[in-house]
């Protein structure tokens, strides 16, 4: 049954830069009756189309969607029987005929860097409440993250898929290997699809994170990686995917550098800032704001280290103010004060880079995963949290006056 309740909200003043006395907005959270053995994943996607959006999640061995407004669960697929995990998917109109399928990765093997790493789809019913049918494409070991885009502007969307590390790299830092980031072009001939698979790039090192963007503001869809090489954005130029570092990450010895997490902000005046996690499964919250001299590295400001394990990025306007606010959520607790779960962090001074830190319902997930957006049409922003230690999901709606 769901519960409801109203979310405790608290604010620290200890951070250098989260010093404001106000918390930020107000919010009821909805904890949704689904138990889940490790939410990897949530979308939030209109796949009844009625118009509102529903909630769909990787789950360990099945994937499944929460049909809105009552939440009604739907299995997509399952396997209960698998070795492994399923670990990501994508949304996407695969197969042309106007539904919107899968890409996912399945066979999650994060200590396995020689083989496994199942890449495939789902493909839609004609009622998506009805079984969907799995379709294997290919394998690359540790296959992690997945994310549609246009690359090379062609009109065609092609699957990226995003391997944590690269083939055949060993502990302790993974970094005598890079990772391959692929490019998968689906080709449909009738009811059959076919995928054309090339290596975007090869540079990086344990690639935690991507995120899908317009870096250089000409209207084309860009991509931004998150590894031991800090932020990397990979555009296309004359007709060449060239990739280039923009943010540093953390410095250091490998596994603890990087960044781990990216997301891309905006804010007043057309400024942006990328939001990152540092290190690789990092303990601390990054923003960079953009250089004022072209081809400069983006400048570095930590705004949070009283976590453990941040693993989820996600940058929204929540109030109706200039800023997007940074939505982090955080993994594992590091202290009885500071616990798991939502942060919201709002820009209260820009000329002194001044953030402040709201804590929404510490303690209740353990988030994996998170999406922001507007479930339920009243212009608010609301908040999707799926948890790993915790095997649960909830809504946190806005109720922002």
């Amino acid at each position: 049954m769901m519960r409801c309740s109203i979310a405790t909200l608290f604010v620290t003043f200890s951070l250098v830069v989260c010093r404001a006395a106000a918390t930020l907005g107000s919010w009821r959270d909805e904890v949704l009756d689904v138990e889940l053995q490790v939410g990897y994943a949530v979308r939030a996607i209109d796949l009844s189309g009625d118009g509102r959006l529903d909630i769909a999640i990787v789950d360990s061995k099945r994937f499944i969607w929460l049909e809105n407004p009552t939440w009604t669960l739907h299995v997509m697929h399952a396997d209960p029987a698998a070795a492994n995990d399923n670990v990501c998917f994508a949304p996407h109109d695969i197969d042309g005929d106007g539904d919107t399928d899968f890409a996912v990765g399945r066979d999650w093997q994060p200590g396995n860097s020689d083989s496994g790493g199942e890449i495939g789809w789902l493909r839609c019913p004609a009622d998506p409440r009805d079984a969907w049918t799995y379709i294997k494409i290919d394998e690359e070991p540790t296959t992690h993250r997945m994310t549609w885009i246009d690359v090379d502007a062609d009109g065609k969307g092609q699957l990226i898929v995003a391997p944590l590390k690269g083939r055949g790299s060993r502990p302790p830092g993974f970094e005598n290997t890079s990772v391959r980031l692929l490019s998968l072009v689906p080709t449909v001939d009738g009811n059959s699809v076919s995928w054309d698979m090339s290596v975007l790039d090869d540079s990086l090192h344990v690639s935690h994170n991507v995120d899908v963007v317009d870096l250089d503001r000409d209207g084309k869809q860009d991509l931004i990686v998150a590894s031991f090489e800090g932020v990397t954005s990979l555009i296309s130029q004359a007709g060449e995917v060239v990739a280039a570092q923009i943010a540093s990450g953390q410095s250091g010895t490998a596994p603890a550098m990087g960044a781990s997490e990216v997301r891309l902000g905006s804010l007043a005046g057309d400024a942006r800032y990328l939001a990152t996690i540092e290190p690789w499964h990092g303990d601390k919250v990054v923003i960079y704001t953009e250089p004022t001299t072209a081809g400069m590295l983006w400048n570095r400001l930590i705004l949070d280290e009283e976590l453990m394990w941040g693993h989820a990025v996600a940058c929204a306007n929540l109030d109706d103010d200039p800023d997007d606010e940074l939505i982090i959520g955080v993994r594992d607790d590091a202290s009885a004060a500071h616990r798991c779960g939502v942060r919201i962090y709002n820009l209260v001074d820009a000329a002194n880079s001044t953030w402040q830190r709201s804590l929404v319902a510490p303690g209740q997930v353990a988030v994996e995963d998170m999406v922001a957006a507007d479930f339920d049409g009243d212009g608010d922003v609301d908040i999707v949290a799926v948890g790993r230690a915790t095997h649960n999901a909830v809504i946190y709606w806005n109720e922002s006056p």
